[in-house]
């Protein structure tokens, strides 16, 4: 017999068991700060205010304020959706 077995303890010793590892996963919605945040209010059109321009500058402050209009649903649809 090996030197090595003889030194060896009769018995083996007990193995701990394995450790029991547990996992939970959370999901929660959270809104953002920049969704949840309100809109600066809007600005009202001055009386009388009049736009003397080119079609073409006219067509794009047009797109612009509906460009506008279309963030705003954006963001109000989002805060909606995450329940702000």
């Amino acid at each position: 017999m090996l030197s090595a077995c003889l030194a060896s303890p009769e018995t083996r010793p007990a193995r701990a068991a394995d450790p029991i590892v547990e996992t939970r996963t959370v999901r929660e919605k959270v809104c953002p700060d920049e969704v949840a945040a309100p809109l600066p209010p809007r600005i009202a059109t001055p009386a009388g205010a009049a736009i003397a321009a080119s079609e073409e500058v006219l067509r794009w402050i047009g797109q612009r304020f509906a460009r506008e209009e279309v963030l705003e649903k954006r963001l109000a649809d989002a805060r909606a959706g995450c329940g702000a």
